[in-house]
């Protein structure tokens, strides 16, 4: 680990620093907001894996190199330009390395009700020319001096936009795909599998959770997550386990029952099919 070239983040090493110049941070109605402006001399981590959808709006800047990944969606090099849109859907992990010069950007946090429970998907480089102008202009409100004109625009805007929204990326019918899980179910499932690491999970009992039948409910959730069912788990629980055994003293044996593998030797097959290294000497290494 010592040594290696920095990569996109795994949901598993330190997040690198973030150097921020400015960051407003707001919540108007049921959007929250967040306008930044970041330096990105050193390589800096961006990373999202939330109950609500985000939208992150690039305003300006200069990168000389991001890479992206997604749990379910494009991944790969890209470097945004003013205007581009990412859309990270709810309960998706996504994660960026960028580096330059300066990102200035704008970010939504969509609660998945405002857009009636529809699923999203999940984009790099998206054009939306309203959103784009309701950023820019939300950002320039931000950044400028507080009145009660300014906050009554922001208010305006913030109106505007979840209509827009709604209308744009909301659900086409009201009996959208019965095969496919919507927002919240997604979220109601990554919730109950990476809260309850340590119990047993079963298809009838993660199908329950969202009224589906166990074959429906696995085609279904390998659409949405990218995974079946059981590698969602298996990598939950192997992710979790390296963090604890980055961060913490544990013996390994502990941080095995502890994650929900039934014996330290399934444990430590299934960690070095995972990493390469037993757990032992993956917390070697990391402690150099």
């Amino acid at each position: 680990m010592t040594g290696q070239a920095i990569r996109v983040w795994d949901g598993i090493r330190p997040l690198a620093p973030r150097d921020l110049v400015a960051r407003h941070e707001v919540q108007i109605g049921a959007l929250g907001l967040v306008a930044a402006a970041e330096n990105l001399h050193r390589p800096t981590d961006w990373a999202f894996e939330e109950n609500h959808h985000t939208i992150v709006v690039h305003l300006g800047g200069r990168m000389t190199r991001m890479e992206c990944e997604f749990s379910v969606g494009p991944s790969g090099p890209v470097l945004p330009e003013r205007g581009d849109i990412w859309m990270i859907p709810a309960a998706c992990r996504y994660a960026a390395l960028a580096e330059g010069e300066r990102a200035e950007f704008v970010e939504f946090r969509v609660p998945t009700a405002l857009l009636a429970d529809a699923p999203i998907e999940a984009r790099v480089r998206h054009r939306d020319d309203f959103v784009f102008g309701s950023a820019a202009r939300l950002a320039a409100l931000l950044h400028g001096p507080a009145s009660d004109l300014s906050e009554m625009a922001s208010h305006a805007i913030v109106d505007a936009l979840g209509l827009h929204l709604r209308q744009s990326y909301g659900p086409v019918v009201p009996s959208r795909a019965r095969g496919s899980l919507s927002a919240s179910q997604r979220t109601r499932l990554a919730e109950a599998i990476r809260g309850q690491l340590d119990e047993r999970h079963s298809l009838e009992a993660l199908a329950g959770l969202v009224d589906m039948d166990v074959r429906r409910f696995t085609a279904a959730f390998r659409r949405a997550f990218g995974l079946s069912p059981w590698q969602y788990v298996l990598r939950a629980r192997l992710d979790a386990a390296a963090r604890m055994l980055l961060q913490g003293r544990e013996p390994v044996t502990e941080v095995a029952l502890a994650t929900g593998f039934a014996t330290p030797s399934h444990f430590a097959t299934a960690f070095t099919r995972r990493f390469g290294v037993p757990p032992s000497r993956f917390r070697a290494a990391a402690a150099g």
